[in-house]
């Protein structure tokens, strides 16, 4: 997989101690309860060159490592 592969798609993409992590964001509407947003995460172990591309994609960013959208519901993916 191509290092920028990682955030197509991507709704957020933020960075952590060890990971750099995808979320992507959806919602589901129901009739009968109450509408949920969820989102699937997938955590890439951080290295040296998806670092280099996280920061030159993000670098006019004031907090370059990004924060984690807020969700009822995840699922999580780890990636080496």
């Amino acid at each position: 997989m191509q290092i920028k592969e990682m955030f197509e798609n991507a709704t957020n993409v933020y960075r952590t101690r060890k990971y750099i992590v995808k979320q992507i964001v959806n919602y589901n509407v129901q009739n009968k309860f109450h509408n949920v947003l969820y989102s699937q995460d997938t955590f890439y172990k951080r290295t040296y060159l998806r670092d280099k591309y996280y920061e030159s994609k993000y670098k006019n960013k004031i907090d370059i490592n990004g924060k984690r959208l807020k969700t009822a519901c995840s699922t999580r993916k780890y990636i080496d």
